[in-house]
């Protein structure tokens, strides 16, 4: 089964550490701070927008958390993928 993603979400090399990343504390920095919740799932670009961006204009509050959660999860949805195809 194929699947469309953007290329800036095609990097299978940092999937593995990605998920194992505890999503709780992501979620807890993403509503603390956060660019500091981006830089944990190593999305450095998008701490520096979301820090010069003012955290997207207090919108990050309601966004962050959420795409850092699908982050994670993508990626351990990705690792079962690869797992069961081996």
């Amino acid at each position: 089964m194929a699947t469309n993603r953007s290329p800036a979400d095609d990097d299978s090399r940092q999937a593995q550490p990605l998920a194992d990343k505890s999503t709780p504390v992501a979620i807890l920095l993403a509503f603390v701070l956060s660019p500091a919740a981006y830089y944990y799932v190593g999305r450095t670009k998008l701490a520096v927008i979301n820090f010069l961006t003012l955290n997207y204009l207090l919108l990050g509050i309601v966004i962050v958390p959420l795409h850092v959660y699908k982050i994670i999860s993508d990626a351990k949805a990705e690792r079962g993928d690869q797992t069961t195809a081996r």
